[in-house]
């Protein structure tokens, strides 16, 4: 996907950095603060913005959820389990963990034991987002454009886990999701098609 090449630049021109920073003694300060900088904006390369508190995770106060808490704010906002399907969870979580690992560590970003990563994606996939196929999708006007366009980042979100009334919110925020990881924004007549089709299917039970 796009963001992962974003993130497969950043960090190679991190390594390439860090490789030259040792070959100019007068300037090893500068470059070990630019690779730091790129380290880190390698680990905010489209992560969710600082929205959600503690209190707003499923099973607030589980194991899980207490460890997300504890390795996800160190770089970005308490994600939400339903921001990603099972499906999608453990290659984006895999990606969160070699991410932190590439930072310095006296940045002091935590990174989770072998044992915990187990515990976290449980939770993680436990509490995920609802998705379904293409081929299961309710039908109606939009649907094919609803399946092209939202598969480019993501499995497809089973439509009925939003309201008729919360999809337009929610569309709005994947847009602005679409801007953090570079990907173009549904274009002309998409976005209404889109939002009309997520509102129908949503209301049919």
């Amino acid at each position: 996907m796009l963001q992962h090449s974003i993130v497969r630049t950043v960090l190679i021109t991190c390594v390439a950095l860090s490789c030259r920073g040792g070959a100019a003694p007068d300037g090893a300060g500068a470059a070990a603060g630019s690779r730091d900088a790129l380290l880190l904006a390698a680990a905010k390369v489209a992560l969710p913005p600082d929205s959600l508190t503690a209190a707003d995770l499923p099973g607030a106060g589980s194991p899980g959820a207490a460890l997300v808490v504890t390795y996800c704010v160190g770089c970005h906002g308490l994600p939400s389990p339903k921001t990603h399907s099972a499906t999608d969870w453990p290659s984006v979580a895999r990606r969160m963990w070699l991410r932190a690992e590439w930072l310095p560590a006296e940045m002091g970003v935590k990174v989770p034991t072998m044992g915990e990563r187990y515990v976290i994606l449980d939770y993680l996939t436990t509490h995920a987002m609802a998705a379904t196929d293409s081929g299961a999708l309710p039908p109606g006007r939009g649907r094919e454009t609803f399946a092209t366009m939202c598969s480019r980042c993501h499995a497809l979100p089973d439509p009925r886990v939003h309201s008729p009334d919360d999809w337009p919110i929610v569309y709005s925020r994947m847009e602005r999701n679409m801007d953090r990881m570079g990907v173009p924004r549904p274009a002309g007549s998409e976005p209404g098609e889109i939002l009309e089709y997520l509102r129908t299917a949503s209301a049919k039970k």
